[in-house]
């Protein structure tokens, strides 16, 4: 799995593949499956630590349902104190509309489709398929080129974070001098940079 702030540069791309996407909710809606793999260290230690919310049918029904409620609860405040985006804004955007359940479960599925080709195993149809019986593509391409399981899982995983970090840093090199907190965490179209004769 990428470290969940990985999830959030495939995530910015997703949300500007339609206006109608709402990027608060493609934004926590992608992050939101990781919260069970703490719970799951906790609670079930046996059991793997990616899955209800890392399947199709968990993200798709709970994970959802967590993405909205933390999309409108928790979303303005936390941005608005971290980056001084202005808090009403932030409250217009995470609105509860259709939009945004749309968006939250994009951004779920956008979580699911970013972890898919780097596990060693993969929840993503569970109950129906036992996660060990899934192995991503990215997994079994080093396996093929002759690595064991556990090092071609390393190197699907940090060509996986590897992508999103160049991704991440575009991001921000394109929205620096364009409104960077203002326009990014609201999903605006950045501005044009203001220069000296303007």
């Amino acid at each position: 799995m990428p470290v969940t702030p990985f999830h959030y540069p495939f995530a910015f791309v997703v949300s500007k593949l339609d206006r109608r996407l709402i990027l608060p909710g493609v934004v926590v809606g992608a992050v939101i499956p990781d919260i069970e793999v703490p719970l799951m260290w906790v609670f079930f230690p046996s059991l793997p630590d990616h899955l209800l919310l890392h399947s199709l049918i968990g993200a798709s029904t709970v994970g959802l349902l967590l993405a909205v409620f933390v999309t409108r609860v928790f979303y303005a405040p936390i941005i608005s104190l971290f980056f001084g985006v202005d808090k009403g804004d932030l409250d217009d955007a995470c609105r509860v509309t259709p939009a945004l359940v749309a968006s939250c479960l994009i951004g779920v599925w956008s979580h699911l489709l970013l972890d898919y080709p780097m596990h060693w195993y993969n929840p993503i149809l569970w109950p129906w398929v036992n996660p060990f019986d899934v192995m991503g593509p990215l997994v079994q391409f080093f396996i093929v080129s002759g690595l064991g399981l556990g090092d071609a899982f390393w190197m699907a995983l940090n060509l996986t974070q590897g992508a999103m970090i160049v991704l991440w840093a575009v991001i921000i090199a394109w929205y620096l001098n364009r409104g960077l907190w203002r326009n990014h965490w609201l999903g605006r179209p950045a501005e044009a940079p203001s220069g000296p004769f303007e």
